[in-house]
C-alpha cells in the first residue's frame, strides 16, 4: 500500500491549474471526472467542479471560500490526488457508494490574488526559506493579536477601576477607532482618556503606566501599521499578470479598491473577499442587516483583532456582506451558484455531507440549535429530523480520529475540537449548516494565521494537518454509511392522557 503523498507547496494561479490538470492524466485507481463549472465569479472566472466514484451517496468538499485561505484549496486538491491513487487510508474506498464531489475553490478572484501576492515575494525561496519565513509571519501575526488583546484588557481594567457606567466594549470600539491611523503609545492614551473622563491626569497616568508595563514591559509603542500586513509591504497590483480578461478585470477592480490608499497594500497577500469586496461567509442577509444596523449607529465599521485598522465600510480586503449599504441585499454569484448546486443534489437525494474547508483553527462545526430548536424540543407534537444526532455522530467521529493520528505522530491525542454556535446567523456556513442535515464547516490548520502560518512548521503542522484530515474523511465515510438509514427520517413524540410518550415514524420533507 502506497503511503499519502503530501506535496509541501504554497499554490498560486499556475501551480494550483496545473495540480488540476495532472489529476486528469494517467492510469489512477480511482478516476477524476472533470465537469462543467458550477458558475463563475464576477470576473468571469470558472468555479470548478470535479468528482470521484459514481455512488448514489454524495460527499461535497469545498475550499477557497476566503481568498486567504490558501490551506484549504490545498487540502481539497491534495485529498483529491490521494484518493483519485488509493493511497493510504484511501485503499478501502467504495466507488460505488460513494461519489465525492470537489469544489477546489468557490472564491478563485480572492484566492488569486493572496497567492500572486505571496509569490511575487516569496518567489526563489527554496522549501526551507519558505517554511521559515511562514514562521516569521505566524509570529507576526501572533504578536498583532496579542497587542489588541494586551489593549482591550487594560480597557476593561481601566472600565472597572474607575467604576464607569456601560459596556466596556463601547470605549474599546472607540478607542480603536481613534487610534485607526495613529500608533498607540503610553502618553498617548493618557491623554486621551483624560480627555474622555474629569479624573485627575496623575490617577489616570499612574494607572496606564502600571498597567502598561504589565502587558508590554519595555516595548515603547505600538506602531498603526500591523506586524502581518508589513512583511508584504513590497507587493504591487502590478502582480496580478492581465494574461486574460478576467485577470485584466481583477486587476481594474483592485486598482479602483486600493486607488486612494484606504488599506496597506500588503493585505494583498491576505485577501479574503472577492474582488467586488464581497465576503462570500458574511454575505447573507440575516448578517448583512445586523452590520448595517451597527453602522447606522456609530457610522464607522472596521474588522476584528489584528486586522482592527481595516474598513469594512467600503469595499476591501476584509470584505462587507453585501455590494453596499444603500442597496438591498444582494448574494454575490459564487454563493448563488454554491445553492443551486447543493439544492439540485438535495432534490435528489445525494447530499449526504458538505465541508466546507477554511483556514485554521484545528475544530470543526456542526450544526447550530438555535433558541426556537431548544423550544421546540419541549414542545409537545413537534415532529424533528435527526440533523443534529447526524451532525454530531459524524463531527464525534471525525474528531476522534483526528486525535488518534495525533498521537500516532506525536504522542498526544489531541483531537479537533467540535463547535456549534446557537446564538444567531453570522455567516453562510451557518445557514448551510442549519439548512442541511451533515453540513460542516471544517478549519483546518491548529497553527491560526492566514494565508501562510500554517506552512510554518511542514512536519509538526502541516504534514498532520493533511494526514489527520485524510484519515478522518474515511472516518466520516464509515460513519454515514452506519447512519444512512436515519437521513429522510423523522419521528413524531407525543404525550398521552397517562403522561406516556407515544412515538410515530415518518420521511423527512426536504427543506
Amino acid at each position: 500500500m502506497k503511503n499519502l503523498d503530501i506535496a509541501y507547496e504554497i499554490l498560486n494561479y499556475d501551480s494550483y491549474n496545473k495540480r488540476l490538470e495532472n489529476l486528469l492524466k494517467g492510469n489512477k485507481k480511482y478516476p477524476v471526472k472533470k465537469h462543467v463549472p458550477i458558475g463563475q465569479s464576477s470576473c468571469g472566472f470558472p468555479i470548478e467542479h470535479y468528482s470521484i466514484g459514481n455512488g448514489p451517496m454524495h460527499i461535497v468538499y469545498m475550499g477557497g471560500a476566503h481568498g486567504n485561505e490558501i490551506i484549504g484549496v490545498d487540502y481539497v486538491t491534495q485529498l483529491m490526488k490521494n484518493l483519485s491513487e488509493g493511497n493510504g487510508v484511501f485503499k478501502d474506498f467504495d466507488p460505488n457508494k460513494f461519489t465525492v464531489d470537489f469544489i477546489p475553490c468557490q472564491n478563485p478572484e480572492g484566492f488569486y490574488t493572496t497567492t500572486y501576492a505571496l509569490s511575487s515575494v516569496l518567489k526563489g525561496k527554496t522549501t526551507d526559506e519558505i517554511e521559515s519565513f511562514s514562521k516569521k509571519y505566524w509570529r507576526a501575526y501572533r504578536e498583532d493579536d496579542s497587542n489588541v488583546v494586551a489593549i482591550n484588557s487594560i480597557l476593561k481594567d481601566f472600565h472597572e477601576h474607575f467604576n464607569l457606567p456601560g459596556d466596556p466594549n463601547n470605549l474599546i470600539k472607540g478607542f480603536w477607532i481613534y487610534f485607526v491611523k495613529k500608533d498607540i503609545t503610553p502618553e498617548a492614551v493618557i491623554r486621551l482618556l483624560t480627555m474622555l473622563f474629569k479624573f485627575s491626569d496623575k490617577s489616570i497616568k499612574n494607572f496606564i503606566e502600571k498597567k502598561w508595563d504589565e502587558k508590554f514591559k519595555s516595548k515603547p509603542f505600538i506602531p498603526q501599521d500591523k506586524y502581518h500586513h508589513e512583511m508584504f509591504s513590497s507587493v504591487t497590483i502590478d502582480c496580478i499578470p492581465e494574461i486574460d480578461e478576467p485577470h485584466k478585470m481583477l486587476k481594474e477592480k483592485l486598482y479602483e479598491m486600493y486607488k486612494n490608499r484606504n488599506f496597506p497594500i500588503g493585505t494583498l497577500a491576505n485577501f479574503f473577499p472577492n474582488a467586488d469586496g464581497v465576503n462570500l461567509n458574511d454575505n447573507n442577509e440575516p448578517y448583512f442587516e445586523e452590520v448595517k444596523e451597527e453602522l447606522r449607529r456609530t457610522g464607522v465599521l472596521y474588522a476584528n483583532a489584528r486586522d482592527n485598522n481595516l474598513s469594512k465600510k467600503i469595499p476591501g480586503p476584509v470584505g462587507m456582506p453585501s455590494y453596499d449599504y444603500k442597496s438591498e441585499f444582494k448574494y454575490a454569484p459564487e454563493n448563488l451558484a454554491l445553492f443551486e448546486f447543493l439544492r439540485r443534489q438535495e432534490s435528489s437525494d445525494q447530499n449526504f455531507a458538505f465541508i466546507n474547508c477554511h483556514g485554521t483553527g484545528g475544530m470543526i462545526f456542526t450544526y447550530p440549535v438555535f433558541e426556537d430548536d431548544t423550544k421546540k424540543a419541549h414542545e409537545d407534537g413537534v415532529t424533528r429530523d435527526f440533523a443534529f444526532y447526524i451532525n454530531n455522530r459524524i463531527a464525534t467521529e471525525y474528531t476522534k480520529e483526528t486525535g488518534r493520528v495525533y498521537e500516532k505522530e506525536t504522542g498526544k491525542n489531541e483531537p479537533y475540537k467540535v463547535v456549534g454556535y446557537p446564538n444567531r446567523v453570522t455567516g453562510v456556513g451557518d445557514l448551510l449548516r442549519k439548512q442541511y442535515l451533515a453540513s460542516f464547516i471544517l478549519e483546518l490548520s491548529k497553527m491560526g494565521g492566514n494565508p501562510i502560518a500554517p506552512y510554518g512548521d511542514k512536519n509538526g503542522n502541516y504534514k498532520l494537518t493533511m494526514e489527520s484530515n485524510m484519515s478522518a474523511m474515511m472516518k466520516m465515510l464509515e460513519t454515514i454509511l452506519k447512519l444512512e438509514h436515519l437521513y429522510n427520517a423523522t419521528y413524531h413524540m407525543e404525550y398521552n392522557d397517562k403522561g406516556q410518550v407515544t412515538y410515530q415514524e415518518g420521511v423527512r420533507k426536504k427543506r
